[in-house]
């Protein structure tokens, strides 16, 4: 018990993280014509049309050289649309570094069929070495998923492998989750609400979900014990009539699928048969997340 409630005092700090950029950036999405998602939605891309951009890091160069491309592109799946090609910037100390990032960056590439297209790429020996890259995607369908869009009798869902592994397991797994989740798009199965468990694991990423649609939650199991690691799984939100249909997808992709939870109207936390945040804590959650639907 002491353990969860430790997870979830990191996992709302975590998500508060953003909450100064985003209030000092607010007025911008007013000058971009034809933004759809931007600074206010606080989604994980950003969506000007039928284009979805995401872009992430910096990450660790030993790191990104594993992860960088399929982290980004994981987020512009998410909502709905197809990874086109990228753009990366890598700083490195010296020639072999390079090499390391752009190895693993053009594994990634290939195995995501993603190509990237350009960049920056320098050696400052003041900075700490990192990559960082940014994903152009285009929407397959009309609508754009977000990650605000639970409704109330919802079933929550875990979708996808845990992305972990060397290099060659995580292009797999992350490419049998795309594969997934946009056949599940173009089969035009209603998604409300999709989020990748990335950092801050699926309770942090799950507790976001909730509060910008304002809603409540009740875990009904635990998907991974350690509810604050990193799994570059998606959390689907979505009626419960579409389960057996996105099951059929997950057994011809041979994909995991895992129901853990419930979408309530009731403004609370719940694990079980226990109330891990309140109706008075989880509204003031909300009225300090600055964000606008």
């Amino acid at each position: 018990m002491e353990r969860i409630e430790y997870e979830i005092k990191h996992a709302i700090k975590h998500m508060m993280e953003t909450n100064y950029p985003r209030k000092r950036l607010w007025d911008m999405d007013l000058k971009v014509k034809d933004l759809i998602r931007g600074i206010r939605a606080g989604d994980d891309s950003v969506v000007i049309g039928k284009n979805v951009i995401n872009i992430e890091g910096p990450y660790p160069l030993k790191l990104g050289s594993k992860t960088a491309l399929i982290h980004t592109s994981c987020d512009v799946v998410a909502m709905g649309a197809r990874p086109l090609y990228a753009l990366d910037a890598i700083q490195a100390h010296n020639e072999e570094e390079i090499k390391m990032a752009v190895e693993g960056l053009r594994r990634q590439s290939l195995g995501l069929n993603i190509p990237i297209v350009g960049g920056n790429t320098q050696t400052e020996e003041s900075l700490n070495s990192c990559i960082s890259v940014v994903v152009f995607g285009e929407l397959i369908g009309d609508k754009v998923i977000t990650d605000g869009g639970a409704q109330v009798g919802d079933v929550i869902l875990m979708l996808g492998h845990p992305v972990e592994g060397d290099i060659g397991e995580r292009i797999q797994r992350a490419k049998n989750k795309y594969d997934t989740f946009l056949s599940i798009v173009k089969k035009g199965i209603e998604i409300n609400a999709c989020k990748d468990a990335s950092r801050g694991g699926w309770l942090c990423n799950i507790l976001e979900m909730i509060v910008k649609a304002k809603v409540g939650a009740e875990i009904t199991a635990i998907p991974y014990p350690r509810s604050t690691r990193y799994l570059g799984t998606y959390i689907v939100s979505t009626k419960e009539e579409n389960l057996k249909d996105i099951l059929n997808i997950c057994v011809e992709k041979r994909c995991p699928v895992i129901p853990f939870g419930r979408i309530i109207e009731e403004k609370v936390f719940k694990v079980g048969n226990r109330e891990y945040i309140s109706e008075e804590v989880l509204r003031d959650i909300i009225a300090k997340f600055p964000y606008k639907q």
